[in-house]
Protein backbone atom coordinates (compact mmCIF):
# COMPACT_ATOMS: atom_id res chain seq x y z
CA UNK A 1 0.00 0.00 0.00
CA UNK A 2 2.71 2.45 1.00
CA UNK A 3 4.76 1.50 -2.06
CA UNK A 4 1.80 2.15 -4.37
CA UNK A 5 1.12 5.48 -2.64
CA UNK A 6 4.78 6.48 -2.97
CA UNK A 7 4.74 5.63 -6.68
CA UNK A 8 1.56 7.65 -7.19
CA UNK A 9 3.04 10.71 -5.44
CA UNK A 10 6.26 10.43 -7.46
CA UNK A 11 4.29 10.15 -10.70
CA UNK A 12 2.26 13.25 -9.88
CA UNK A 13 5.40 15.12 -8.86
CA UNK A 14 7.12 14.29 -12.17
CA UNK A 15 4.02 15.30 -14.14
CA UNK A 16 4.00 18.64 -12.30
CA UNK A 17 7.74 19.13 -12.99
CA UNK A 18 7.23 18.36 -16.68
CA UNK A 19 4.76 21.24 -16.88
CA UNK A 20 6.74 23.64 -14.73
CA UNK A 21 10.22 22.90 -16.15
CA UNK A 22 9.86 21.41 -19.67
CA UNK A 23 12.85 19.61 -21.14
CA UNK A 24 15.28 21.69 -23.21
CA UNK A 25 18.82 21.82 -24.62
CA UNK A 26 19.94 24.63 -22.31
CA UNK A 27 18.58 26.34 -19.21
CA UNK A 28 18.88 29.87 -17.86
CA UNK A 29 17.61 29.45 -14.31
CA UNK A 30 14.75 31.74 -13.28
CA UNK A 31 11.81 31.89 -10.88
CA UNK A 32 10.03 29.20 -12.93
CA UNK A 33 12.78 26.65 -12.40
CA UNK A 34 14.26 27.61 -9.00
CA UNK A 35 13.07 26.27 -5.64
CA UNK A 36 14.32 27.72 -2.35
CA UNK A 37 13.89 26.75 1.31
CA UNK A 38 15.94 27.22 4.48
CA UNK A 39 18.50 24.57 5.30
CA UNK A 40 18.57 22.80 8.67
CA UNK A 41 21.12 25.39 9.74
CA UNK A 42 18.78 28.10 8.43
CA UNK A 43 15.86 26.83 10.53
CA UNK A 44 18.08 26.70 13.62
CA UNK A 45 19.28 30.23 12.87
CA UNK A 46 15.67 31.43 12.65
CA UNK A 47 14.72 29.65 15.89
CA UNK A 48 17.66 31.26 17.71
CA UNK A 49 16.63 34.66 16.33
CA UNK A 50 13.07 34.20 17.61
CA UNK A 51 14.37 33.00 20.96
CA UNK A 52 16.57 36.10 21.32
CA UNK A 53 13.61 38.32 20.41
CA UNK A 54 11.44 36.67 23.09
CA UNK A 55 14.15 37.14 25.72
CA UNK A 56 14.58 40.79 24.64
CA UNK A 57 10.83 41.37 24.95
CA UNK A 58 10.62 39.67 28.33
CA UNK A 59 13.57 41.53 29.85
CA UNK A 60 13.03 44.79 27.96
CA UNK A 61 16.55 44.60 26.53
CA UNK A 62 17.03 46.98 23.59
CA UNK A 63 20.42 45.47 22.74
CA UNK A 64 18.99 41.96 22.39
CA UNK A 65 16.03 43.38 20.46
CA UNK A 66 18.42 45.08 18.01
CA UNK A 67 20.42 41.88 17.73
CA UNK A 68 17.29 39.88 16.88
CA UNK A 69 16.28 42.45 14.24
CA UNK A 70 19.78 42.31 12.77
CA UNK A 71 19.74 38.50 12.60
CA UNK A 72 16.27 38.51 11.02
CA UNK A 73 17.40 41.08 8.44
CA UNK A 74 20.45 38.94 7.69
CA UNK A 75 18.17 35.93 7.25
CA UNK A 76 15.90 37.74 4.76
CA UNK A 77 18.80 39.31 2.83
CA UNK A 78 20.43 35.89 2.59
CA UNK A 79 17.28 34.51 0.96
CA UNK A 80 17.45 37.07 -1.85
CA UNK A 81 21.23 36.72 -2.19
CA UNK A 82 20.94 32.93 -2.53
CA UNK A 83 18.24 33.23 -5.17
CA UNK A 84 20.07 35.88 -7.21
CA UNK A 85 23.30 33.87 -7.13
CA UNK A 86 21.58 30.67 -8.27
CA UNK A 87 19.66 32.48 -11.02
CA UNK A 88 22.97 33.43 -12.65
CA UNK A 89 23.55 29.83 -13.76
CA UNK A 90 23.34 29.01 -17.47
CA UNK A 91 23.43 25.23 -17.90
CA UNK A 92 23.79 22.91 -20.90
CA UNK A 93 24.93 19.37 -21.68
CA UNK A 94 27.91 18.50 -23.85
CA UNK A 95 28.04 15.58 -26.28
CA UNK A 96 27.22 12.32 -24.51
CA UNK A 97 29.43 9.45 -25.66
CA UNK A 98 27.80 6.01 -25.96
CA UNK A 99 28.76 3.43 -23.36
CA UNK A 100 28.56 -0.33 -22.97
CA UNK A 101 26.06 -1.80 -20.51
CA UNK A 102 27.64 -2.30 -17.10
CA UNK A 103 29.97 0.68 -17.41
CA UNK A 104 29.69 4.23 -16.09
CA UNK A 105 29.14 7.19 -18.39
CA UNK A 106 30.53 10.65 -17.75
CA UNK A 107 27.79 13.13 -18.64
CA UNK A 108 29.46 16.50 -19.40
CA UNK A 109 27.49 19.29 -17.73
CA UNK A 110 28.56 22.78 -18.82
CA UNK A 111 27.95 25.58 -16.30
CA UNK A 112 28.40 28.92 -18.03
CA UNK A 113 28.49 32.46 -16.63
CA UNK A 114 25.18 34.30 -16.77
CA UNK A 115 24.37 36.37 -19.85
CA UNK A 116 24.30 39.37 -17.51
CA UNK A 117 28.04 38.92 -17.02
CA UNK A 118 27.93 38.37 -13.26
CA UNK A 119 29.14 34.84 -12.43
CA UNK A 120 27.58 32.62 -9.80
CA UNK A 121 29.63 31.75 -6.72
CA UNK A 122 29.87 28.97 -4.19
CA UNK A 123 29.78 25.18 -4.38
CA UNK A 124 27.32 23.58 -6.79
CA UNK A 125 26.12 20.07 -5.92
CA UNK A 126 24.95 17.85 -8.78
CA UNK A 127 23.20 14.49 -8.99
CA UNK A 128 20.39 12.73 -10.82
CA UNK A 129 16.93 12.99 -9.32
CA UNK A 130 16.69 10.06 -6.92
CA UNK A 131 13.01 9.30 -7.60
CA UNK A 132 13.83 8.53 -11.24
CA UNK A 133 16.82 6.26 -10.69
CA UNK A 134 17.67 3.47 -8.26
CA UNK A 135 21.33 4.41 -8.37
CA UNK A 136 22.94 5.25 -5.05
CA UNK A 137 25.27 7.96 -6.31
CA UNK A 138 26.66 10.65 -4.08
CA UNK A 139 26.31 14.27 -5.03
CA UNK A 140 29.22 15.61 -7.04
CA UNK A 141 30.46 19.09 -6.24
CA UNK A 142 32.11 21.79 -8.30
CA UNK A 143 33.44 25.17 -7.23
CA UNK A 144 31.98 27.94 -9.39
CA UNK A 145 34.30 30.62 -10.74
CA UNK A 146 34.37 33.28 -13.46
CA UNK A 147 35.14 30.85 -16.31
CA UNK A 148 33.09 28.04 -17.82
CA UNK A 149 32.85 25.07 -15.46
CA UNK A 150 32.45 21.47 -16.63
CA UNK A 151 31.24 18.71 -14.32
CA UNK A 152 31.31 15.08 -15.47
CA UNK A 153 28.24 13.58 -13.83
CA UNK A 154 28.42 9.80 -13.45
CA UNK A 155 25.58 7.67 -14.83
CA UNK A 156 25.45 3.87 -14.66
CA UNK A 157 23.14 1.39 -16.37
CA UNK A 158 23.20 -2.39 -16.70
CA UNK A 159 20.82 -2.69 -19.65
CA UNK A 160 21.31 -1.78 -23.30
CA UNK A 161 19.06 0.68 -25.08
CA UNK A 162 18.62 4.33 -25.96
CA UNK A 163 17.50 6.27 -22.91
CA UNK A 164 16.32 9.70 -21.86
CA UNK A 165 18.44 10.83 -18.93
CA UNK A 166 16.69 11.28 -15.57
CA UNK A 167 16.19 14.82 -14.35
CA UNK A 168 19.40 16.33 -13.05
CA UNK A 169 19.31 18.00 -9.63
CA UNK A 170 21.51 21.07 -9.03
CA UNK A 171 21.66 22.79 -5.65
CA UNK A 172 23.67 25.50 -3.89
CA UNK A 173 23.58 27.10 -0.40
CA UNK A 174 25.79 30.13 -1.10
CA UNK A 175 26.70 32.41 0.70
CA UNK A 176 26.19 31.41 4.37
CA UNK A 177 24.33 28.12 4.10
CA UNK A 178 21.06 29.49 5.50
CA UNK A 179 19.04 28.78 2.33
CA UNK A 180 19.24 26.01 -0.23
CA UNK A 181 18.36 26.74 -3.86
CA UNK A 182 17.79 23.80 -6.16
CA UNK A 183 16.31 22.80 -9.48
CA UNK A 184 15.47 19.62 -11.43
CA UNK A 185 16.44 19.92 -15.11
CA UNK A 186 15.34 17.56 -17.90
CA UNK A 187 17.64 17.66 -20.94
CA UNK A 188 16.54 16.46 -24.38
CA UNK A 189 19.78 14.60 -25.11
CA UNK A 190 19.68 10.80 -25.22
CA UNK A 191 22.29 8.30 -24.08
CA UNK A 192 23.02 5.19 -26.15
CA UNK A 193 23.98 2.06 -24.21
CA UNK A 194 25.54 -0.73 -26.26
CA UNK A 195 25.15 -4.41 -25.27
CA UNK A 196 27.90 -5.59 -22.94
CA UNK A 197 30.39 -7.64 -25.04
CA UNK A 198 30.29 -11.41 -24.49
CA UNK A 199 33.36 -13.28 -25.74
CA UNK A 200 32.57 -15.53 -28.71
CA UNK A 201 34.10 -16.89 -31.90
CA UNK A 202 33.92 -14.68 -34.97
CA UNK A 203 31.28 -15.97 -37.36
CA UNK A 204 30.43 -14.19 -40.61
CA UNK A 205 28.39 -15.26 -43.63
CA UNK A 206 28.36 -13.74 -47.08
CA UNK A 207 24.57 -14.01 -47.03
CA UNK A 208 23.07 -14.83 -43.61
CA UNK A 209 20.74 -17.81 -43.92
CA UNK A 210 17.95 -16.24 -41.90
CA UNK A 211 14.22 -16.01 -42.33
CA UNK A 212 13.81 -12.45 -43.54
CA UNK A 213 11.90 -10.34 -46.00
CA UNK A 214 15.03 -9.71 -48.05
CA UNK A 215 15.56 -11.88 -51.09
CA UNK A 216 18.90 -13.64 -50.76
CA UNK A 217 19.50 -13.72 -54.51
CA UNK A 218 19.01 -9.96 -54.81
CA UNK A 219 21.37 -9.42 -51.89
CA UNK A 220 23.92 -11.69 -53.55
CA UNK A 221 23.66 -9.65 -56.73
CA UNK A 222 24.32 -6.43 -54.82
CA UNK A 223 27.32 -7.97 -53.09
CA UNK A 224 28.89 -9.12 -56.35
CA UNK A 225 28.02 -6.11 -58.47
CA UNK A 226 31.65 -4.98 -58.57
CA UNK A 227 32.94 -8.06 -60.50
CA UNK A 228 34.92 -7.23 -63.62
CA UNK A 229 36.72 -9.17 -66.39
CA UNK A 230 38.04 -12.69 -65.80
CA UNK A 231 41.83 -12.60 -65.24
CA UNK A 232 42.79 -16.23 -64.50
CA UNK A 233 42.75 -19.08 -62.00
CA UNK A 234 44.51 -19.42 -58.67
CA UNK A 235 44.93 -22.40 -56.37
CA UNK A 236 42.20 -22.52 -53.74
CA UNK A 237 43.27 -21.43 -50.26
CA UNK A 238 41.41 -21.78 -46.99
CA UNK A 239 39.32 -18.69 -46.48
CA UNK A 240 38.62 -18.07 -50.19
CA UNK A 241 34.98 -17.49 -51.03
CA UNK A 242 33.11 -20.50 -52.42
CA UNK A 243 31.44 -18.10 -54.87
CA UNK A 244 34.77 -17.69 -56.65
CA UNK A 245 35.52 -21.44 -57.01
CA UNK A 246 35.78 -22.67 -60.63
CA UNK A 247 33.44 -25.63 -60.27
CA UNK A 248 33.62 -26.72 -63.90
CA UNK A 249 37.42 -26.75 -63.72
CA UNK A 250 37.21 -28.82 -60.53
CA UNK A 251 34.88 -31.33 -62.23
CA UNK A 252 37.42 -31.86 -65.00
CA UNK A 253 40.67 -31.89 -63.00
CA UNK A 254 39.53 -32.67 -59.46
CA UNK A 255 41.51 -29.68 -58.14
CA UNK A 256 39.86 -26.70 -56.51
CA UNK A 257 40.74 -23.44 -58.25
CA UNK A 258 39.40 -19.94 -57.70
CA UNK A 259 38.58 -17.45 -60.40
CA UNK A 260 40.43 -14.15 -60.35
CA UNK A 261 38.96 -11.01 -61.85
CA UNK A 262 40.61 -7.72 -62.64
CA UNK A 263 39.35 -5.20 -60.10
CA UNK A 264 37.54 -7.99 -58.27
CA UNK A 265 36.26 -7.18 -54.80
CA UNK A 266 35.62 -10.13 -52.48
CA UNK A 267 32.07 -10.38 -51.16
CA UNK A 268 32.00 -8.92 -47.68
CA UNK A 269 30.98 -10.89 -44.61
CA UNK A 270 27.94 -10.18 -42.48
CA UNK A 271 27.60 -10.60 -38.75
CA UNK A 272 24.17 -11.82 -37.75
CA UNK A 273 22.21 -13.17 -34.82
CA UNK A 274 22.93 -16.85 -34.13
CA UNK A 275 19.92 -19.16 -34.22
CA UNK A 276 18.51 -20.57 -30.97
CA UNK A 277 20.40 -18.12 -28.76
CA UNK A 278 18.67 -15.80 -26.27
CA UNK A 279 18.49 -12.33 -27.76
CA UNK A 280 20.45 -10.47 -25.09
CA UNK A 281 23.25 -13.04 -25.15
CA UNK A 282 23.32 -12.99 -28.96
CA UNK A 283 23.51 -9.19 -29.01
CA UNK A 284 26.36 -9.31 -26.49
CA UNK A 285 28.23 -11.75 -28.75
CA UNK A 286 27.68 -9.50 -31.77
CA UNK A 287 28.94 -6.54 -29.74
CA UNK A 288 32.15 -8.47 -29.01
CA UNK A 289 32.56 -9.52 -32.65
CA UNK A 290 32.08 -5.96 -33.92
CA UNK A 291 34.81 -4.74 -31.58
CA UNK A 292 37.04 -7.63 -32.66
CA UNK A 293 36.57 -6.80 -36.36
CA UNK A 294 37.32 -3.13 -35.70
CA UNK A 295 40.51 -3.94 -33.79
CA UNK A 296 41.73 -6.36 -36.49
CA UNK A 297 40.74 -4.27 -39.55
CA UNK A 298 38.22 -6.85 -40.76
CA UNK A 299 35.57 -5.68 -43.23
CA UNK A 300 32.13 -6.61 -41.91
CA UNK A 301 28.47 -5.81 -42.24
CA UNK A 302 25.52 -6.34 -39.91
CA UNK A 303 22.37 -8.26 -40.78
CA UNK A 304 19.49 -7.98 -38.32
CA UNK A 305 15.75 -8.47 -38.80
CA UNK A 306 15.11 -4.73 -38.43
CA UNK A 307 18.24 -3.27 -40.05
CA UNK A 308 20.87 -4.22 -42.62
CA UNK A 309 24.21 -2.40 -42.69
CA UNK A 310 26.52 -2.86 -45.65
CA UNK A 311 30.07 -4.11 -45.04
CA UNK A 312 32.57 -1.44 -44.09
CA UNK A 313 35.30 -0.40 -41.67
CA UNK A 314 36.20 2.44 -39.34
CA UNK A 315 34.94 3.93 -36.10
CA UNK A 316 31.85 5.47 -37.68
CA UNK A 317 30.86 2.08 -39.11
CA UNK A 318 31.51 0.44 -35.74
CA UNK A 319 29.32 3.00 -33.94
CA UNK A 320 26.55 2.54 -36.50
CA UNK A 321 26.54 -1.23 -35.97
CA UNK A 322 26.68 -1.00 -32.17
CA UNK A 323 23.86 1.57 -32.19
CA UNK A 324 21.76 -0.90 -34.20
CA UNK A 325 22.33 -3.49 -31.47
CA UNK A 326 21.39 -0.98 -28.77
CA UNK A 327 18.09 -0.17 -30.51
CA UNK A 328 17.17 -3.82 -31.18
CA UNK A 329 13.58 -4.46 -29.95
CA UNK A 330 13.59 -5.86 -26.42
CA UNK A 331 10.41 -7.86 -26.96
CA UNK A 332 12.08 -10.29 -29.36
CA UNK A 333 12.99 -13.71 -27.94
CA UNK A 334 15.07 -15.52 -30.52
CA UNK A 335 15.35 -15.79 -34.27
CA UNK A 336 13.53 -19.11 -34.36
CA UNK A 337 10.99 -17.90 -31.85
CA UNK A 338 9.89 -15.10 -34.17
CA UNK A 339 9.23 -17.26 -37.21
Amino acid sequence: MMHALRQFVQKQHLAWLNKRIPKADTFQLDNQSIFILPTVFGYLFLCVTIFIFLIATNYQSNILRLLSFFLLSLFIVHMFASYLNFSRLYVSLGMIKPIFAGTTAAIPLHILPSKTGTPARGTLWINFMQTQTKQKIRYQSIELDDAENIANVRYFTQTRGIYVLPRMTLQCDYPLGLFRCWTHLQFVQLITVYPSPIASKLHMDEIPQLHSDINSSSLSGKMNEQHEEFAGLNKYQIGDSLHSVAWKQMARTGQMMTKEFSGYVNPKGYLHLPIDTPIEKALGQLSYQINYCQQNNIVYGLFLPHVHIKPGQGEEHQEQCLAALASFPKTAQSILGKH
